[in-house]
């Protein structure tokens, strides 16, 4: 009956209203049995686990006649609903019995055939590839069409492409979705160009400052997907920030309206719908695709006629095809065919017929599952076992093995897709797509909704799980409506604007929450909040998920402990976080504890008596306090594990009673010698590493402070197909690095402070075999090894995907290595003081950042007839001593040279060097002259900066965009004129020996003036600067405000 009612409900205001009212009254109905089995578990808390024979005995006469009572009006109501089944013409179905075989998923999800689209895809290729820029140094190009067309695919197979990727020197995607938010973007756009933390910095005309200098004179490509704020002003705003890009910059924009493309740019790419031959091409591949179609030729027929119905578009082709594709009868699909759902209007509720023939196809435990999570707004990335977690709470699901059946069934079915993913990171992100999350909303039936975007106290009052997006304030405004969410079971804060500084205010804490009793899952993750109410889980008795992740608390409040139903207990990233209280062991239905990356948090003895205690993640074993028999004895260890103060273990039989390689559920493992510690036998130390050998499924391992002089064979053994991260470090007595070079799947490995390594042989690289060693590492450091003088090649190719290198404080290491990196992108050197010449012959065309900080020696000359780094776009130097000139490089884009004292002679290569566009001169004394003829050698130059370069003088290119002279004596007392027409920014900081400048001429293109102890310039000078939005002065203001010039 209720399947029959779910699929007329959208058809039914009736049906509806009737599933409402059922949902209202078993809602009820559960709550009651929850505080009764609520009360049961207190009382064998409480009598310590004593058998509670007689409930009603136990159960105080007034809570149960209170029970008996409501219990007794909801069964009344249930009787009332049953009785009107049949006016209501709702039919009991009978499931089938038959066994339905699916394939495996993951092919038809992460999919890269792109149908029918080639002559869009080639057209989008040569308008970014093409350098016609009709004067202008920034296009735009808008990709228009209805949801779920194929546009977000289309810019993807663009943005991907080699030849795309290769012209453009920065690249960057963002989603900007419903909610148009100019810091969202502006952050968003930084982190996927420079990958740094912003996370403190919460201010937007900062940030795009940023921005702006991380674009200025690049190529750069941007896609801002599923655009819909057609306002011109902000869109201007927006595009402010990109015009100072190199010519041929390229912006892609995606959106549903057309208004947003006339006003963004010209020239849109209109997407139609599929051809039917192509629509059947992209049906067939997700619904026979391991069905030979000859062979079923009546699949063909009806599949064809089912295609056509879709009427060209991918998201419903792709959807309904992954539904058919578990349908092993042709009548299956036939009943497809003819389903009624066709008929209806699809404006009716928004949603396409197609979709909603998905999901009236699916089982009734997903049907619940996948309507839950209209809980997340449309664009938002979230994590699976997030959402696995949610659905336990709130009684969708039993266990987490079913649960992630269930996501993989979803994701099956086109209803989930996989957004990108950081290899480093290894966190799985989902999506839905924007017609999806439609669909999830209209089956929630408001049951699940965002509280942004409520309509009224009827759906607060009617909702059972609820998201808001987290804000700049404290919540309490926001929030303070909840007082009308008596139902509500799930409280989610998604923080969707990459807000830092997260607060909560103590009104929501103290008079919000504990109103909310019914709440089945809470998450106050992110807010930084140091410590919690002591009583606020006393009215949150039915909590089964509690996250306090990422929150800065220093302690569990005592009230935890009466969440006798809590199931889930997500404490990873506290880092104040110091002690687990000895109550913990009242959590009596507490299965997955999550306590990673608490670095300060001390390992309790007492979790051994967490008898329900399924999944540990992030546990930390002390040896000594812990016995290797209690860490052996932990069956339930996930994620991270991390195991200290190795030293004090005995030996290999004591190592073996770890039971290391039986942790299947390990994919991080943490190995941790004290350093302090002296190990009395060599292979005694090799014994007990070797038995500590994890199981074959890890991910990631760190080995710290290992007192042998060698490592055991499992440390690289080639059978570890999943390990991608590797750390060695302070094993101060190895002499040698074992085979890594054949570990197949090694991405990330850092190797430091092994103080006995001389040299790395070719023992490093491993036996041959038909891959070149290290065939996916892509970072490789070595740090603080102090005796490594050499470092031998085999010269057959190895490192063919490593893209960062870096080299810190190696100084015994001369750095003259016969390797070719032929990937190699980044390279990093620093305090490493024998290094007296620049290795030419290891650098590739593919380099695109070097820095070299702290090496005394280092001479910079070139060979003849070569010059110093002539591929390197981003150039650092600092406190390099010895360097005493400088040949600035032909492809240089950035440069930065700073503390080099020595430095005589700057100039430039005699062919100049047309791409740099930013030179930053710092604490260079010896320094007298800026290069010769900077205008014609470098016309790219817009930014120059000089600090603390007394000696310094010289002619300045008239280009420059913004000039800041900090501390440049010379400079400033010589310049007479300034011939900087394109001039917008300037900051001049002095000591005030500028008496004799008699005329200043500042151009009146400067919209940003910094000044500081210039005591000739007045504020007649002023006047001509037509264009200044931004002024400041220091120590000669009063001079100026006296001349009655400056306002306040």
């Amino acid at each position: 009956v209720l399947s029959d009612a779910e699929n007329k409900k959208a058809s039914n205001q009736f049906v509806s209203q009737w599933l409402h009212k059922l949902q209202t009254a078993v809602d009820a109905a559960e709550n009651l049995i929850e505080q009764v089995n609520y009360e049961a578990l207190r009382l064998k808390v409480e009598t310590s686990n004593q058998q509670v024979s007689d409930l009603n005995l136990c159960l105080s006469d007034d809570f149960f006649l209170n029970i008996k009572k409501k219990l007794e009006d909801t069964i009344k109501k249930l009787e009332v609903l049953e009785k009107q089944i049949g006016r209501l013409g709702l039919k009991e179905h009978f499931i089938s019995t038959k066994q339905e075989t699916r394939t495996p998923s993951t092919s038809l999800v992460d999919d890269s055939g792109v149908f029918g689209r080639q002559n869009e895809i080639e057209n989008l290729i040569g308008r970014l590839l093409s350098m016609d820029t009709k004067g202008k140094n920034l296009a735009v190009v808008p990709i228009v069409g209805m949801g779920g067309l194929g546009k977000t695919t289309l810019a993807k197979a663009v943005y991907n492409d080699k030849r795309v990727q290769k012209h453009f020197g920065l690249t960057a995607w963002f989603c900007v979705s419903e909610a148009y938010d100019a810091f969202r973007i502006t952050k968003g756009l930084l982190q996927e160009i420079d990958s740094t933390d912003l996370k403190a910095d919460d201010n937007l005309n900062q940030l795009q400052v940023k921005l702006k200098e991380k674009l200025n004179g690049k190529r750069f490509l941007v896609v801002l997907d599923d655009v819909w704020n057609d306002n011109y002003p902000e869109w201007d705003d927006l595009r402010n920030l990109f015009l100072q890009g190199d010519i041929g910059s390229k912006i892609i924009v995606t959106t549903r309206k057309e208004s947003v493309a006339l006003m963004m740019g010209s020239g849109a790419i209109y997407m139609g719908i599929l051809s039917s031959e192509d629509s059947w091409a992209l049906f067939k591949r997700h619904s026979l695709e391991h069905k030979d179609p000859k062979e079923h030729p009546e699949f063909e027929e009806v599949g064809k006629q089912i295609a056509d119905k879709c009427k060209g578009l991918p998201l419903a082709l792709k959807a309904l095809a992954g539904m058919l594709r578990s349908k092993s009868e042709v009548d299956e699909w036939r009943d497809i065919l003819r389903s009624e759902i066709w008929e209806l209007p699809s404006c009716s509720n928004g949603i396409l017929p197609a979709l909603m023939l998905s999901y009236n196809d699916l089982p009734a435990h997903l049907k619940q599952c996948f309507a839950y999570c209209a809980i997340y707004p449309k664009d938002y990335q979230f994590r699976k076992d997030q959402v696995i977690h949610l659905w336990i709470a709130n009684g969708l699901v039993r266990q987490f093995h079913s649960g992630n059946q269930y996501f993989v069934e979803l994701r099956s079915r086109s209803l989930f897709e996989m957004a990108s993913e950081s290899s480093e990171r290894d966190v799985e992100e989902f999506l839905m797509h924007d017609l999806v999350n439609d669909l999830a909303q209209i089956a929630s039936s408001n049951l699940c909704i965002r509280l942004e975007d409520n309509k009224g106290s009827h759906m607060l009052e009617q909702c059972r799980h609820m998201s808001y997006s987290i804000g700049e304030d404290s919540e309490f405004e926001k929030l303070k409506s909840l007082f009308k969410s008596e139902q509500l079971r799930t409280l989610l804060p998604i923080d969707i604007q990459f807000h830092c500084s997260k607060k909560l205010s103590k009104r929501v804490l103290h008079n919000i929450l504990p109103t909310l009793r019914s709440l089945r899952a809470l998450s106050l993750s992110g807010y930084g909040m140091k410590e919690l109410p002591n009583d606020l889980f006393i009215k949150l008795k039915l909590l089964r998920f509690l996250d306090l992740s990422c929150t800065q608390i220093t302690k569990l409040p005592d009230s935890i402990f009466v969440l006798y139903n809590l199931e889930t207990l997500l404490l990873s990233s506290c880092e104040y976080l110091e002690e687990l209280p000895l109550q913990m062991e009242k959590l009596i239905n507490l299965r997955h504890l999550d306590v990673s990356n608490t670095r300060r948090l001390k390992m309790p003895l007492h979790l051994s008596r967490l008898k329900s205690l399924q999944v540990l993640v992030g546990a930390k074993f002390l040896v000594g306090g812990w016995r290797m028999e209690d860490l052996g004895e932990a069956q339930n260890l996930h994620g991270s594990l991390s195991v200290v103060k190795l030293e004090n273990v005995v030996d290999r039989r004591e190592a073996v009673k770890a039971k290391m390689r039986e942790k299947n559920h390990v994919e991080q493992l943490s190995l941790e010698w004290s350093e302090s510690s002296i190990a009395d036998n060599s292979q005694t130390e090799s014994d007990i590493l070797d038995e500590l050998c994890p199981h074959k499924n890890i991910k990631k391992v760190e080995i710290s402070g290992y007192r042998g002089t060698n490592f055991p064979n499992w440390v690289a053994d080639p059978l570890f197909l999943k390990l991608v991260n590797l750390s060695l470090s302070y094993c101060k007595d190895c002499y040698s690095l074992p085979s890594l070079g054949q570990l197949p799947c090694l991405k990330f490995l850092s190797i430091r402070g092994m103080h006995g390594i001389t040299e790395v042989t070719e023992e490093f690289y491993g036996r041959l075999s038909s891959k070149k060693p290290f065939n996916c590492l892509e970072k490789l450091e070595f740090e603080d090894m102090t005796e490594w003088k050499q470092w031998h090649a085999l010269g057959i190719g190895e490192f063919p995907t490593l893209e960062n290198l870096s080299i810190i404080n190696c100084p015994e290491l001369s750095l003259e290595i016969p390797i070719q990196f032929s990937s190699l992108k980044r390279l990093d050197i620093c305090d490493c003081n024998s290094v007296t010449s620049f290795p030419f012959s290891i650098l590739p065309t593919t380099l695109k950042r070097i820095e070299i900080s702290r090496c005394p020696k280092l001479k910079l000359e070139a060979p003849v007839g070569e010059e110093f780094l002539p591929t390197a776009r981003e150039l650092s130097i600092e406190n390099c001593h010895n360097v005493t000139r400088f040949l600035i490089p032909t492809a240089t884009e950035t440069l930065y040279i700073s503390i080099c004292e020595n430095v005589e002679k700057l100039s430039v290569a005699c062919r100049g060097a047309a791409q740099l566009t930013s030179l930053n001169i710092f604490g260079l004394d010896k320094l007298k002259c800026l290069p010769e003829n900077m205008q014609e050698l470098l016309p790219s130059l817009k930014e120059l900066y000089l600090s603390f370069c007394p000696e310094i003088e010289g002619e300045l290119p008239f280009n420059l965009e913004i000039l800041h002279i900090i501390y440049c004596k010379k400079l400033v007392n010589g310049r007479k004129e300034w011939h900087l027409q394109r001039l917008t920014e300037l900051v001049i900081i002095h000591d005030g020996s500028d008496e004799d400048i008699e005329h200043w001429e500042l151009p009146s293109s400067i919209q940003s003036l910094t000044i500081c102890n210039l005591i000739t310039l007045s504020s007649q000078h002023l006047k001509s600067l037509t264009s200044l939005q931004y002024l400041r002065f220091d120590g000669n203001l009063s001079q100026i405000q006296s001349q009655g010039q400056l306002s306040s």
